[in-house]
């Protein structure tokens, strides 16, 4: 006696099954209605439960078992229920897609310590490029804009270290600053 399945309230021996999928994969109407409308639902709710709800997901990797299970119809045997047989190739791409997720995490991650080494050795180069225009600067505004910037001391400090008069001091780092606007837009030229 033939293996029997009932879908659609109608008793449908299980060679038939085998025989629309192959009818489906050849694009014969009423078989591509069969697996979209009768098989493809169950196959979706196995996805949708998998994937948290994320009917997008659910919806795309479905599509992805559908173009395998029509390349595949070939090999179906009706040892096992279509569905059975579909929700076995839903399970390969849904390990896949959680690989591809694991990945792109990683990456993603990676990309961050990348954008945050590059923006380490950004700041290195730039401390270099004033660095090397400081040094370009006479030895007393490079001592004033160090005095200011780098020890941050305040100008009536770097007035009494220097023996000039605060005046004298604010006239002296407003030409420093500018000699090193100077010499850092010449690095960049």
């Amino acid at each position: 006696m033939a293996a029997v399945r009932v879908t659609s309230g109608a008793a449908q021996p299980a060679g038939d099954d085998a025989a629309r999928l192959r009818a489906a994969a050849a694009g014969e109407p009423a078989a591509v209605r069969w697996l979209l409308d009768e098989v493809a639902p169950t196959v979706f709710g196995f996805l949708y439960a998998r994937l948290g709800g994320d009917r997008a997901a659910a919806e795309d990797l479905l599509q992805e078992t559908l173009l395998e299970v029509v390349r595949s119809a070939a090999d179906f045997r009706g040892e096992a229920a279509v569905t059975s047989w579909m929700c076995v190739i839903a399970r390969r791409r849904l390990a896949r897609h959680y690989e591809r997720e694991r990945k792109a995490t990683v990456a993603q991650s990676r990309l961050r310590l990348v954008t945050e080494e590059a923006s380490a050795a950004a700041d290195i180069e730039r401390r270099d490029e004033v660095t090397r225009a400081l040094g370009r600067l006479p030895v007393l505004h490079r001592q004033v804009l160090v005095l200011k910037y780098l020890d941050q001391l305040a100008v009536q400090d770097i007035a009494d270290q220097l023996g000039k008069t605060t005046v004298q001091v604010q006239s002296l780092l407003q030409r420093a600053r500018e000699g090193l606007r100077r010499e850092l837009g010449a690095d960049d030229g």
